[in-house]
């Protein structure tokens, strides 16, 4: 019979305490805990590098420890009340395919997701649509909006007082304008909103990197460089193709006339792609699209 002082036996009882964190699947994996977070995170990491049956695998195990609800009558009213008013630019050549919404289990927020055809700038990225997000935090008493956020090639910009005064004019919807071709989402009192312009900016050549600037003046810099030397990979094959124009022709004007309103609501009546989840990635892999996205910021805070 072998002899167990209290440091052997304490460390066995923490070795068995760590064991029941990790199940046998996920430790032969390497994966971690078996959790809804961390088999979410696996998955996201899966989805950025294309490895599209990893990350389906790793999105519905997440849902299986922490599944997605069907929205009560309620929430599908709160969803339906708070749907965006999108504004594409006038002349925007890819319509919107799809359209879903998923309510946070026990925050005030809804994630609304767009699922625009095709990004003009990315024709060799295999990915069938341009995936868009913008958030709403909504009141404890589910009839005002508290607060707006979108997503903006790879930030999220507050939308503030402006996007909430123009909610309130418009009976609590939000207005998001989209870019011609690129879909960066853009709130109600866009033009002054600050940025910081980064080296991953397709723009970065007409932008100013060292010091914040408008949202204004970084639309401005796409519309030249769109305008004058037009998009990425002009000469690409599957752009030819599909006829994409290699520039946009037209004003400044032209480029910021948000008048093509797409009705949300339509398609939130048509394709009902609601649930409640605070799982957004594995939610639209598992339960919404039979094509592949691009996984973007779940929530803004």
């Amino acid at each position: 019979m072998t002899c167990c002082g209290p440091l052997t036996l304490l460390a066995a009882a923490m070795c068995v305490a760590a064991a029941s964190l990790v199940s046998p699947e996920a430790a032969s994996r390497g994966q971690g805990p078996d959790t809804a977070a961390a088999h979410h995170k696996v998955g996201v990491e899966h989805h950025l590098q294309r490895s599209l049956d990893a990350a389906s695998r790793e999105y519905a195990r997440a849902l299986e420890l922490d599944p997605p609800r069907t929205p009560t009558p309620g929430q599908l009213e709160i969803v339906h009340r708070f749907a965006p008013r999108v504004h594409a630019q006038r002349d925007e050549l890819f319509p919107l395919k799809d359209f879903a919404a998923i309510l946070h289990p026990d925050e005030r927020l809804i994630a609304y997701h767009l699922f625009w055809e095709d990004d003009i700038d990315f024709p060799e990225d295999n990915d069938p649509c341009d995936h868009e997000v913008m958030w709403v935090r909504y009141s404890a008493d589910t009839r005002s909006l508290e607060q707006v956020w979108t997503y903006f090639h790879g930030r999220i910009l507050e939308g503030g007082e402006p996007a909430l005064r123009d909610a309130r004019a418009h009976g609590m919807r939000a207005r998001v304008n989209a870019q011609w071709g690129k879909h960066g989402s853009m709130p109600a009192g866009w033009e002054s909103l600050p940025i910081l312009a980064n080296t991953g900016d397709i723009e970065r050549q007409y932008l100013t990197l060292d010091k914040p600037i408008t949202l204004k003046q970084y639309n401005e810099a796409t519309h030249r460089k769109l305008s004058t030397e037009g998009r990425r990979l002009l000469d690409h094959p599957m752009a030819r193709r599909l006829g994409w124009p290699q520039r946009f022709n037209g004003t400044w004007e032209d480029f910021v006339d948000f008048s093509r309103v797409v009705e949300t609501r339509e398609f939130l009546d048509r394709a009902k792609m609601v649930q409640v989840s605070r799982w957004n990635s594995a939610t639209i892999d598992q339960h919404f699209l039979p094509y592949n996205f691009r996984p973007k910021t779940e929530w803004p805070e």
